[in-house]
């Protein structure tokens, strides 16, 4: 049997396995140990019988980067449109249209509206519009590494992400295998991680200091005597039988003139 008809035949595999709900079950991420520490992102990459270099490539290594292509068509392999990719800021995001992946077969193995993915702080995402694989409708989001698999000769891969050891992460919305002759990556984003797990700033290690637990002193007062004068004012003061005080007399000095 010829490989473009066992290609055909496990289009209709695969689309068996969705209708039955025969998937395999999400896989946990792999895991590298080198990160370039930049930010990157493409909407379109291939490897195999037929390439396609990753298209439009951005990376934030200089700066914010957004690049774009109104259509890309690779005959026997796949056709898209309005391909975006931007880095920068600690994001990246790629996305593309009017997907339709053939590989040589009269089916279509997959078609969508759109597809995107995109990631921030070593954390990422995918999504999918109106996206079918053969003849079965695809959920807007996947769990991730949600694998559809012919053994030894195809598998679809929705939501792929690879983690990094430093905490920086890869996320490819659709991810595309046969056998060991070709494979389709469909929007792709590389993040670096966050300033901290939660993605954040910095957490304060000291509490702050302007506030004061201690209470406010009560205010005092010192009153003078009504007369205005320099003595201590307790002539003024009533007797003990609420007679008025005597006078205290004040020496003054006043000056006579002619």
């Amino acid at each position: 049997m010829s490989r473009k008809k066992a290609v055909a035949g496990g289009v209709g595999v695969l689309a068996t396995a969705l209708a039955t709900s025969v998937l395999l079950a999400p896989a946990a991420g792999a895991t590298t140990t080198t990160s370039d520490g930049v930010n990157s992102a493409y909407a379109i990459a291939a490897k195999g019988l037929l390439g396609i270099d990753p298209s439009p490539y951005v990376t934030d290594e200089k700066g914010f980067e957004q690049k774009s292509l109104a259509s890309l068509n690779v005959p026997g392999l796949a056709q898209v449109k309005l391909l975006n990719a931007s880095a920068g800021a600690g994001q990246a995001r790629a996305s593309v249209a009017d997907v339709n992946v053939g590989l040589g077969v009269g089916k279509p193995l997959l078609t969508a509206t759109a597809i995107e993915a995109e990631c921030e702080g070593g954390k990422g995402t995918s999504s999918l519009a109106k996206a079918k694989l053969g003849d079965i409708t695809l959920d807007v989001t996947a769990p991730t590494n949600t694998t559809v698999a012919v053994p030894g000769l195809l598998s679809v891969v929705l939501n792929k992400q690879t983690k990094k050891d430093d905490g920086s992460i890869t996320v490819t919305a659709i991810s595309i295998k046969i056998d060991n002759l070709q494979t389709l990556d469909i929007a792709s984003v590389t993040c670096a991680p966050g300033d901290d797990d939660n993605g954040g700033g910095e957490t304060p290690t000291t509490k702050p200091t302007g506030t004061s637990t201690s209470k406010p002193s009560t205010p005092t007062s010192t009153k003078t005597s009504s007369g205005g004068g320099a003595g201590s004012g307790a002539g003024d003061k009533p007797d003990a039988n609420g007679k008025a005080p005597k006078p205290t007399p004040v020496k003054a000095h006043l000056d006579v003139t002619g």
